[in-house]
């Protein structure tokens, strides 16, 4: 949507700007885009009914606003920069500016926050070039602010930028990742005359063989951290021929699942590796389950956890999270879901003796509930330890509404179960 201002007779009107509908009205609004006033009753200012039947809604259309579309004169579609790259190049023109002499920037939106930034960026790029054969200027490590390791991303992206017709890209000339995918484009493309430039930068480099790991050289542990599901089934299923169940989680499994949280905690892994790893771990638990209850050999009784997003709030991402690591360090956990009212969960904690309560919310409004759940649970089950999370609290929030412990990320949680229960032992 685009952004109006107006002509400055005062000095307020100076700075004042609005929206337009430029782009996605006519001079009368489109039917698709108004919808009628619905009224069916009216209130007065004490909110008290005193018309039972109001009409006229009908007459009164409200316009839906489209926020995805042109903002702060940056559209959104590669269409709408083509269109401004027209309007630049036929004013150049005005001027005696040649088309040789204009450099356009198409600009470049971070993948991370504008999922199809690169697309819409890729696009402009072309067309701009095929359509009035400018040259193209762009920002290259915008595309990927807000994303770990920046570099694989800015140099493909700069592949790419290069093959849809970029002219000059704004690099950093030091990071050897953009000057191996600059050097390697000029090659490919024939830029570079029998390959001179990319031989005078790489004919000394030699190339280390890499033997990958076999199956059978795989370890248990190594699968699991490496998120391997098939691999970890695989693996189980050999191992438990010739050692222990027991054994085998406590000397392949659990090591395996440290080594990651410890790597999550470093910011050495991150959380699709986190939950891949743990989804490895349950299917090779699943194996060793079974092997057992074949064998009558009984595994350690579980502690019990109680897991669960407080009234109010509906998001669980972050709860499930937990929940699946815990399961791993071989924790019974009673899930009771989200939207969950505080004497639910005292009822659980009471009914399963339970010593551990884990509550999640990811809204402000929602830590009231978290700290009447807490409340309750001092009154009715002192002994019950209570640990929080979520994304609007910290630790003096924490603190603030009696929790025990607060966990910034899930590891976190699954460490300080380990240490309650094993105190308790």
């Amino acid at each position: 949507m685009g952004i109006k201002t107006y002509n400055p007779y005062t000095p307020s009107r100076r700075q004042m700007t609005g929206s337009d509908f430029s782009e996605i009205t006519k001079t009368t609004p489109e039917k698709s885009l108004v919808v009628s006033l619905s009224k069916n009753s009216g209130r007065n200012n004490q909110g008290k009914i005193t018309v039972r039947h109001r009409g006229g809604g009908n007459r009164r259309k409200y316009r839906l606003v489209d926020f995805k579309r042109k903002k702060d004169g940056i559209p959104a579609t590669a269409e709408g920069r083509v269109q401004i790259a027209k309007k630049i190049i036929a004013e150049a023109a005005k001027y005696g500016i040649e088309k040789k002499d204009i450099v356009i920037d198409v600009l470049c939106m971070t993948i991370s926050s504008e999922p199809t930034g690169a697309i819409t960026t890729l696009e402009a790029l072309r067309q701009v070039r095929e359509k009035y054969g400018v040259c193209a200027v762009l920002g290259v490590s915008n595309i990927s602010f807000g994303l770990p390791y920046r570099p694989a991303v800015n140099s493909n992206f700069y592949t790419m930028a290069m093959q849809s017709g970029l002219s000059a890209g704004i690099i950093n000339p030091l990071s050897e990742d953009m000057m191996r995918s600059y050097y390697s484009f000029c090659a490919l493309m024939n830029y570079d005359e029998n390959c001179e430039k990319y031989i005078e930068q790489y004919g000394s480099q030699k190339v280390q063989a890499v033997t990958p790991a076999t199956k059978a050289e795989m370890t248990l542990k190594t699968a699991i951290e490496k998120g391997l599901k098939e691999e970890a089934h695989h693996i189980t299923a050999e191992l438990v021929k010739d050692k222990a169940p027991l054994d085998i989680i406590n000397e392949e499994l659990i090591p395996a699942l440290d080594q990651v949280g410890k790597g999550f905690e470093k910011g050495t892994v991150f959380l699709p590796q986190l939950l891949m790893s743990a989804d490895a771990a349950k299917i090779a638990f699943a194996v060793l389950k079974d092997e057992l209850a074949k064998s009558g050999e009984s595994e350690q009784a579980k502690d019990k956890v109680i897991l669960a997003t407080v009234k109010g709030d509906i998001h669980d991402i972050g709860k499930n999270i937990v929940k699946v690591l815990l399961e791993n360090y071989s924790f019974d956990v009673i899930d009771l879901g989200k939207d969950v009212p505080p004497e639910e969960i005292v009822e659980t904690a009471i009914k399963e003796d339970v010593r551990l309560v884990g509550l999640s919310a990811l809204m402000t409004t929602t830590v009231v509930s978290m700290e009447e759940t807490i409340r309750q649970l001092r009154k009715k089950k002192p002994e019950c330890k209570v640990m929080v999370g979520g994304a609007v609290l910290n630790q003096d929030y924490s603190d603030m509404i009696g929790a025990d412990f607060y966990g910034k990320d899930a590891m976190q949680s699954v460490y300080y179960a380990q240490q309650l229960f094993g105190g308790e032992k």
